[in-house]
């Protein structure tokens, strides 16, 4: 007989319901969020543990972790819904507004007991230290482009000769402009000193570029503002501190990859032209094991990929956005899979190609070719074989 858990979690306590095949609860309760409740939980559990059981629970954005972790190191048969499912399972089965914590958790148990065979399970590869350190990656990148565009921003008020003539993110500019952040700074240096300066950040000679930077500086445009100085300086700090910190993830994503079994699925993910390791790396962090997945709509729904259609009897009323209700971070990375394919795919640009020709708009035409990769990437992982560009159109439906 099968029974399903649902499970309602807030920040210090957590609520259950089990009801078997047919929708009869058999259990309620509540439990605190902290080990003995975790403990007394399973207790509960013990007389279903013979019987096909699957334990459903809302993703809480962090809440939800401790326990899951738990339960799937206790060998129990866990899913992770998204919130959005549960409150319009809750819609279409009351007209009633009243709204516990007891409630949810039976009503997660209901939609569990519709839905459990065709929900993704998780398993102890999503659990790893990997995903984690993968997102605080995509964070730092964006902290450190985003410093970039204020540190160009402002050597192009203080000394734009600077940053029209080289590249100022190399480590040598940076630790000169910490030194002299504008044209005014370096013009009182000596040729010498500027030399010293950037031999000492990039450990070679570099008296030419020293004479040309103090001969930029000596006919520069770049305003005086002491304030802008300090704040090119602080952010020039932190860039140096973020790219540090950024190394130090990259390791430890290194030492996670050693330590995983998923470098199969990255070749196979990198055989498409297009696709880097990072991006590879990244979406198989996010996703796991793709036989979690029973269809690529399933994935495509996990994602956030899927079309958002608003019908009404025989009239369309919408139709060609996609739901935008799934895992962010995943979306990100196909759309930059997307954009990578499409410059160095021939079949994949000549879709995109067909798509604007259709009168689709550039993200329009992007996310058809995201959708179409999708299926081509779920395929390859599932057969575990490389991307062959002559069959690269076979079994997938534009």
């Amino acid at each position: 007989m099968r029974f399903v858990v649902g499970i309602d979690i807030s920040k210090a306590s957590f609520d259950v319901a089990i009801v078997d095949e047919t929708g009869t609860l058999q259990v309620r309760n509540k439990h605190p969020m902290e080990r003995p409740g975790f403990e007394a939980l399973l207790q509960t559990l013990e007389p279903y543990l013979s019987e096909e059981l699957h334990i459903v629970m809302e993703s809480t954005g962090i809440y939800h972790l401790p326990l899951l972790h738990y339960l799937v190191e206790q060998g129990l048969m866990c899913h992770l819904v998204n919130p959005m499912q549960i409150r319009h399972h809750i819609q279409s089965s009351t007209l009633r507004k009243s709204k516990t914590d007891a409630k949810d958790a039976e009503a997660i148990a209901q939609f569990g007991r519709l839905h459990a065979s065709t929900l993704p399970v998780v398993d102890t590869a999503q659990l790893v230290s990997l995903r984690p350190l993968l997102r605080e990656r995509e964070a730092l990148t964006k902290e450190i482009a985003s410093l970039k565009t204020d540190i160009k921003g402002l050597v192009d008020r203080l000394f734009p000769e600077l940053s029209k003539n080289t590249n100022i993110f190399t480590r040598s500019i940076l630790y000169l402009l910490l030194q002299a952040p504008s044209r005014k700074r370096i013009r009182n240096l000596k040729e010498k000193k500027i030399a010293r300066i950037l031999q000492k950040a990039s450990g070679n000679k570099a008296t030419l570029e020293a004479k040309e930077i103090l001969s930029w500086a000596k006919g520069s445009i770049g305003i005086n503002d002491s304030g802008l100085e300090t704040v090119l300086q602080s952010k020039i700090r932190r860039l140096l501190h973020t790219m540090q910190e950024c190394e130090a993830i990259e390791e430890a994503i290194e030492k996670a990859l050693s330590d995983s079994d998923i470098h199969e699925d990255i070749d196979t993910l990198t055989s498409v032209p297009g696709i880097g390791k990072t991006t590879a790396t990244h979406f198989m962090g996010e996703i796991g094991d793709i036989h979690r997945f029973a269809s690529v709509k399933q994935l495509c729904a996990y994602i956030g990929f899927d079309p958002a259609i608003r019908q009404s009897g025989s009239s369309i009323l919408s139709r060609g956005h996609i739901t935008k209700r799934g895992n962010r971070s995943l979306r990100r990375t196909l759309w930059q899979m997307a954009l990578g394919v499409i410059r160095h795919t021939d079949k994949f640009r000549a879709y995109y190609d067909k798509k604007r020709g259709e009168g689709k708009s550039f993200k329009q035409a992007v996310v058809a070719v995201a959708n179409k990769l999708l299926r081509t990437l779920f395929t390859l992982l599932k057969n575990k074989t490389p991307f062959q560009p002559d069959l690269a159109s076979g079994g997938v439906t534009p």
